[in-house]
């Protein structure tokens, strides 16, 4: 989806160059503006798109087409006409197939306030038209009537197909066993997270790795050992709410947290984390070796973070107790 999406923010945004640069030509100036107004509007929701925030970058960008159609119908010189129908019924056509039903209700409600307000002022020749009153009523009527007709169906067939590719989504961006986010998943919104963070932000990256549970998983069996691995996630969201969690591995977790007064709460977050993954748990107990390292102190990037959050963990498994180990420490 997220391709589908980005495709869409460029080829919209293309569009708007051109068809700004051509009525410029042309001498509609006032058609020209809105479209170069419009095209940054579009650009913007390239951020909600890089940063996984595909359903508001595609109702930003929505709403910034809606507007362009109302605004180009009320100002075109041609007044109303069929190209309505093909440019309201394409976006409400794009919001079926993409968003949530709530967002596609909102969306076709605001295609619909937007096209019957520039009808009406077209029947009442209050547009820019040189045509004369051509609009009727009844070109309203059959307007709702086609554009609805594309909308419910585009919709219907959304419907649809959401019950297997919402699943396979689902599946592409979340751990089945513990809900968390996957690997790439995680990495994605951590890297997001650190390039808006503030200059002065204080962040840990800590991976935490269960003791034996390859061993867990053959005496207990798989059922029981996904079981303790839910365990596990719930304790390490509790533990730090608004944090991002994340299963990296079969035995591993991660959790990446802003907002930190300093190296000390650092520390404290890393010991608390260990504690909270060491408890007996139908019949098994569960332990962990902790290892964290520190944002911006020791990388400015995910991945550079990850290797030293890797490295802390391996000293800490090498640990017989204590085995919480950070980049603080080795510094």
């Amino acid at each position: 989806m997220g391709r589908i999406i980005r495709l869409a923010i460029m080829v919209v945004t293309v569009a708007l160059v051109l068809a700004s640069t051509v009525n410029a030509v042309l001498d509609h100036r006032d058609i020209a503006v809105l479209y170069a107004l419009a095209a940054p509007l579009g650009i913007s929701s390239w951020g909600f798109a890089r940063a996984g925030q595909h359903e508001a970058a595609v109702v930003l960008l929505s709403s910034v087409l809606i507007a362009v159609v109302t605004l180009t119908l009320y100002l075109s010189p041609t007044g109303v006409h069929d190209h309505a129908v093909i440019a309201y019924a394409g976006v409400l056509l794009f919001n079926a197939l993409l968003l949530s039903r709530r967002s596609f209700i909102l969306m076709a409600v605001l295609a619909l306030s937007g096209a019957t307000a520039v009808f009406s002022l077209e029947v009442f020749g209050l547009t820019n038209s040189r045509m004369g009153s051509l609009t009727t009523w009844a070109a309203l009527f059959d307007f709702i009537l086609i554009t609805g007709v594309i909308g419910v169906l585009g919709r219907v067939v959304a419907e649809i197909m959401y019950g297997s590719l919402g699943d396979a989504q689902q599946s592409s961006i979340k751990d089945p066993v513990t809900g968390l986010s996957n690997r790439q998943r995680f990495l994605s919104q951590a890297a997001s997270r650190m390039r808006s963070a503030d200059s002065d932000d204080v962040g840990i990256l800590a991976l935490a790795d269960l003791d034996s549970f390859a061993r867990i998983n053959h005496v207990v069996g798989h059922a029981a050992a996904d079981r303790i691995l839910a365990e596990v996630s719930r304790r390490i969201v509790a533990l730090s709410p608004g944090a991002l969690v994340g299963r990296v591995g079969d035995d591993e977790i991660a959790i990446f947290a802003q907002d930190l007064a300093d190296e000390a709460a650092v520390k404290d977050l890393a010991r608390r984390l260990a504690a909270a993954l060491t408890f007996e748990h139908a019949g098994v107990s569960v332990r962990a070796a902790v290892g964290f390292s520190m944002f911006p102190r020791d990388a400015h990037g995910i991945d550079a973070l990850m290797m030293a959050s890797d490295s802390s963990l391996r000293d800490a498994k090498t640990q017989a107790t204590g085995r919480v180990q950070g980049t603080i420490e080795r510094s």
